[in-house]
């Protein structure tokens, strides 16, 4: 039986703060893939799913098209979605006339594992939940008695000991369509206020089905621990960003971020990237399937994270063959001057006065560690960026984000190993040249603070009674280990074809540049991310760079 499903997605989902900012409820990530994936999952192909948009709907719409591109998927475009006359019955109608036949209604944000094969479809019926008395007063009930739903009930009326009522979780059955439409066409105004409930009263009494296993990810609480429960059984760690987010659909990756012009960056630079060097050294990148305003979407490439399988051994060796394919790009001074002042200065403060006003952060002098800092912002401003300028190595093979969560190895039928290359940067600042230096110092990033940690909470931020802030993270030794190698790697002079002058020249690579721009990227970061990572990123920055400036006063302008 082929079945006709609609999916409401229009409202604002206020319940969840912040999850919400820049995405539909729909969209919020459940460990690989965005809430709605798991409703539309539950089907087939062949079946026929109504979604129903409104707020930040264009962008739901993005991602549904690009995940699912060949299922039988329908978008209705809902007017009113806030404000006076809106209301899920109000969306609900708007898909009237695609409606006209038997359905099922299911609430955008529950999540359950039942099999929808095993429900009867011959008549109208509802699912339920088992009670739930501590968050009782939150849901809808229905009065239930001789194995019938026999009335959905106003939020805040049930049975305090859940035996004659039980929570109604956004999942019915609407077998006799004209009955249920009849309300909305005589009782036009509840209908609207009171959504799919009052037309659902209508055709009551009904069969219903219990479910052990309803996710309310409408519920902030709950769709934050259902967060890490999901995340925990994915072998990729990502870090949520409020800005961006990555799901993964079987043999497919889709990335969508709320800028357009960092995907088109990314397409095009996608197209430029690896040249035949670097594939001839086995580094390559995912194959690009389809993209639009918002979302792209790449094959899922074979292969282990590297951060997950790394050793000292095969790190210098990937590191050795990815920056001898790297070609330099000869460009004036003033070029150069330029992506400095504008990639490294110009937005560094930019994110370091969006972290200040994110989390009320008055960047002042601290003790890190038992170590006195400097404000971000005066540090950044005291730097000699002619310095950094002359420093730069300017590329446009670079990667962007060479840090090892975003590299797959993997072995080839030869037998050796191949690496992928994911999440490449899309710009760099107004250019899409890059620097060969920021890829070191994102790879140097990456052993300091290990995301697999992160996503375990094995990092710290406190503030002591005294003021001095406490920031700690774990480590593994093996990560030390790759760090050690890292700066052996810089100690000796790399032999490196540069095809401008069609010759081979020796280059000695500047370890502690590299290690400056790692303070720098920290304090860059910190904006992107949430919460007390977030925190935790800044006051890392704030530390690394005081001690650099303390150390090398040549990276200071003189007055």
């Amino acid at each position: 039986m082929h079945k006709t499903v609609v999916i409401p997605a229009a409202g604002l989902g206020s319940r969840l703060d912040e999850f919400t900012k820049n995405y539909n409820k729909a969209m919020c990530t459940l460990g690989p893939k965005p809430v709605i994936s798991y409703i539309i999952e539950k089907f087939t192909k062949e079946d026929e799913i109504i979604v129903l948009l409104g707020y930040k709907g264009d962008l739901l719409k993005q991602v549904i098209k690009i995940a699912y591109p060949d299922w039988n998927i329908k978008f209705v475009n809902v007017d009113k979605f806030e404000g006076e006359g809106s209301g899920l019955g109000y969306s609900l109608s708007c898909a009237k006339d695609l409606l006209q036949k038997p359905f099922l209604f299911w609430s955008n944000d529950s999540v359950i594992d039942d099999d929808v094969n095993k429900w009867d479809y011959s008549s109208d019926f509802m699912i339920l939940s088992e009670f739930r008395p501590a968050l009782a007063d939150q849901y809808r009930h229905a009065s239930i008695g001789n194995g019938k739903v026999n009335r959905i009930l106003p939020k805040g009326e049930y049975d305090p000991k859940g035996k004659t009522t039980l929570p109604y979780i956004g999942i019915s059955f609407i077998h006799d369509f004209q009955t249920f439409w009849n309300v909305f066409e005589t009782q036009r105004d509840i209908f609207i206020a009171a959504g799919e409930s009052a037309g659902l009263n209508a055709i009551l009494p009904t069969k219903y089905y219990v479910t052990k296993s309803w996710l309310d990810t409408g519920n902030k609480a709950e769709l934050i621990a259902a967060k890490k429960k999901y995340s925990d059984l994915m072998e990729e760690t990502i870090l949520e960003k409020p800005e961006e987010a990555i799901w993964f659909f079987d043999d497919v990756v889709v990335k969508f971020h709320i800028d357009p012009k960092f995907i088109t960056g990314r397409v095009e630079r996608f197209k430029t990237f690896v040249n035949a060097d670097m594939k001839k050294a086995g580094v390559r990148l995912p194959d690009l399937l389809a993209w639009d305003k918002n979302v792209y979407s790449y094959r899922r490439a074979p292969g282990h994270i590297m951060s997950k399988r790394v050793t000292p051994t095969n790190f210098q060796l990937f590191l050795t063959n990815f920056i001898g394919k790297i070609e330099e790009k000869h460009v004036s001074s003033e070029y150069r001057q330029a992506m400095v002042n504008d990639f490294y200065r110009d937005k560094t403060l930019s994110r370091i006065k969006k972290y200040c006003e994110t989390y009320e952060d008055l960047d002042e002098s601290c003790t890190i560690n038992g170590y006195p800092c400097y404000p971000a912002k005066d540090m950044i401003s005291s730097i000699n960026w002619d310095l950094i300028a002359d420093k730069i190595i300017v590329t446009d093979n670079y990667h962007g984000d060479f840090h090892l969560e975003n590299v797959l190895i993997n072995k080839t039928s030869e037998g050796k190993d191949e690496y992928i290359m994911l999440d490449w940067r899309q710009n760099f600042g107004k250019t899409q040249d890059g620097d060969i230096y920021y890829d070191l110092a994102k790879m140097w990033h990456s052993l300091i603070v290990n995301h697999n940690f992160v996503k375990e909470g094995r990092f710290e931020i406190k503030i002591k009674k005294d003021g001095e802030i406490i920031i700690d993270i774990n480590r593994s030794f093996i990560d030390t280990e790759c760090e050690e190698a890292l700066k052996r790697w810089f100690s000796h002079p790399f032999s490196w074809y540069d095809s401008a002058c069609n010759s081979s020249r020796v280059l000695q690579f500047d370890m502690y540049f590299a290690q400056f721009l790692t303070a720098l990227i920290f304090l860059n970061i910190a904006a992107c991310h949430t919460g007390d990572y977030s925190r935790f990123l800044f006051h890392l920055g704030k530390y690394l760079m005081s001690r650099f400036l303390d150390e090398h006063h040549e990276y200071i302008k003189k007055n």
